[in-house]
C-alpha cells in the first residue's frame, strides 16, 4: 500500500504544480507572420516606432539577434533588460545586420486582436507573449545556442 501512496502524492504534486504554472502564464498573446510591413520599410522607418534591439549579454547590438518595433501610444511591450532602445541611424543599421537569417515580420497581438507591433529574430530562438492586461503584453525570447 505504501507504494501506491508514494505514487499517488507524487501524482498530486505534478498536477499541482501545472496548474500553478498555468494560472502564472496567463492568456498568451498572438504571434503570427504578416506580409506587410515588409522588414526594409520597418527598418526605414524605425523612427515611427519605440524600436529596441536585443544584442548579446554585454549589450552589443553588433551581435544582435531580433528586432522590436512597438507601436507608440498607450500600449506597452514589456521586455527583460537585455533589450536596447534604437537611438540612432548607426544602431539601427547595426543591429538589423544580423537579419540575413531572420524570421519573417512577425506580429504581436494582444486581447482581442490588438496590435502591438513587430518582432524580426533569429529563426533558431524561440519567442513567446503574455497577455498582462489589455495594454500590456511581455515578450519572452530564448537565444538557442549558436555554433557548431
Amino acid at each position: 500500500m505504501r507504494p501506491c501512496m508514494r505514487l499517488l502524492f507524487r501524482l498530486l504534486m505534478v498536477l499541482a504544480s501545472l496548474f500553478i504554472v498555468a494560472g502564472c502564464t496567463g492568456p498568451q498573446a498572438k504571434i503570427r507572420k504578416v506580409d506587410l510591413p515588409k522588414e526594409k520599410e520597418l527598418r526605414a522607418n524605425w523612427k515611427n516606432y519605440n524600436t529596441y534591439c536585443l544584442g548579446s549579454r554585454d549589450g552589443n547590438v553588433d551581435l544582435a539577434y531580433a528586432m522590436l518595433f512597438q507601436l507608440k501610444g498607450d500600449k506597452t511591450i514589456q521586455r527583460d533588460d537585455t533589450w536596447r532602445e534604437v537611438t540612432s541611424d548607426e544602431m539601427a543599421s547595426g543591429c538589423a545586420s544580423f537579419l540575413i537569417d531572420s524570421s519573417p515580420v512577425m506580429q504581436l497581438l494582444g486581447e482581442n486582436e490588438e496590435i502591438f507591433g513587430y518582432v524580426i529574430y533569429n529563426f533558431d530562438d524561440q519567442i513567446w507573449a503574455s497577455i498582462i492586461d489589455p495594454k500590456t503584453i511581455r515578450l519572452f525570447y530564448h537565444v538557442h545556442p549558436k555554433g557548431p
